[in-house]
């Protein structure tokens, strides 16, 4: 008999809490609809923070706090039955034999330097997502951590973050800027976030930042290479060449730029530098106009696949020639536009067998006789990465 009665006990238990989960849930449904801020549930209703109330519809007996973010997210405490009902933000709905406390929250300090933040809380395990915009999207990263969280931006711009705990309590967004350092022909430290158009001293040759990212920094020679060199010769070679009833079109691949400043000019660079160069791979079909309906030639596969653009043909190469978007980032971006003037090759090829040319009136000039001679600046980039 008494076993009996625990048994039905038991179960009257468990229905009671499943009943009580289900009506938790109807009214989570319907907290979602309602606009970011305070509420109060009393006597089983929703009430605004004013007292005036919001649904008539009746869940269940209890009193509590209810509170909606503006990104929807609903976090409550009911006091219930003698047990606390409660939701964290990105959590479940728990029932716990006990009255509820306080909201948790979570509480995060922040310093920055150059690319590096750092953030210390009160609370431990946490973990975090980080959006470009304040709109709470993102991956939840777990990072395993002693005192704090530190993590490494090379994304100029305001950035948000938010804080998880274990529970599902997230903390107020915090909003942060990475600042890049604008160097003026400084000595290059692989642990500097460096603005694009800084320019730095590498192997005793200026450079001028194109872009620095986390993994690598790509840079371009202020100065020209002392022989000024054709893309293609006017005689038949292993390179491209034009000459009457027997031409071989122009590609990156058989470029005498290309051929001259992988294997002769890298050997000015020391083998700390050369050790650290990162090839790229560059589209080799100057036939292929899938490139926003231009040619896809001289493009690098991280460029084509970022844009949804598509080459089947690629050639690999450490060291380059500027193209047309890397020169218009830096010529928006640098200070001394002089350092950038000159009449140099550039990359990007437009029209089958003709090229495009930096002008020394700062124009990208298409249409270049690719058998002229002109000043050559190598573009390379150095990994971040320690081999």
């Amino acid at each position: 008999m008494i076993l009996m009665v625990l048994i039905l006990f038991f179960f009257m238990n468990k229905y009671n809490s499943i009943h009580t989960i289900n009506k938790s849930k109807e009214m989570l449904k319907y907290l979602y609809t309602l606009n970011e801020g305070e509420y109060i549930f009393k006597d089983g209703f929703i009430l605004s923070s004013n007292g005036s109330v919001i649904s008539e519809k009746y869940y269940f007996n209890g009193n509590g706090n209810i509170n909606i973010d503006k990104y929807k997210n609903v976090r409550f405490k009911i006091d219930y039955n003698k047990k606390c009902i409660s939701k964290t933000y990105v959590g479940n709905i728990e029932i716990l034999n006990d009255k509820c406390g306080d909201f948790e929250n979570i509480n995060v300090e922040t310093i920055k330097n150059n690319k590096t933040v750092s953030f210390t809380s009160n609370k431990s395990n946490l973990e975090y997502k980080i959006s470009s915009n304040d709109d709470f999207t993102g991956e939840w990263t777990q990072q395993n951590y002693k005192d704090n969280i530190i993590i490494n931006s090379y994304s100029s711009g305001d950035n948000y973050i938010w804080f998880k705990d274990e529970k599902g309590n997230i903390s107020d967004v915090i909003k942060f800027n990475i600042e890049c350092l604008e160097a003026d022909n400084a000595n290059y430290d692989k642990d500097v976030f460096y603005c694009s158009g800084s320019t730095l001293n590498i192997d005793g040759i200026n450079w001028v930042v194109i872009e620095d990212t986390n993994n690598e920094i790509t840079l371009m020679s202020t100065t020209d290479i002392p022989e000024k060199l054709p893309q293609c010769l006017q005689t038949e070679s292993t390179f491209c060449y034009y000459i009457k009833d027997k031409n071989l079109s122009y590609k990156w691949s058989n470029s005498y730029i290309n051929y001259y400043l992988n294997n002769v000019f890298i050997d000015s660079l020391s083998s700390n530098t050369k050790n650290l160069l990162v090839t790229k791979s560059i589209c080799d079909e100057y036939e292929n106009y899938n490139c926003n309906n231009e040619s896809c030639g001289g493009l690098t596969k991280e460029y084509i696949n970022k844009n949804n653009y598509s080459c089947n043909t690629y050639t690999n190469s450490k060291i380059k020639i500027i193209s047309y978007d890397e020169y218009n980032n830096v010529y928006k971006k640098i200070a001394d536009k002089s350092l950038i003037s000159g009449n140099y090759y550039a990359i990007n090829s437009y029209e089958k067998d003709k090229g495009t040319s930096i002008q020394y009136n700062d124009e990208f000039y298409i249409l270049e006789n690719l058998t002229n001679k002109l000043n050559v600046r190598p573009v390379i980039s150095l990994s971040k990465i320690n081999k």
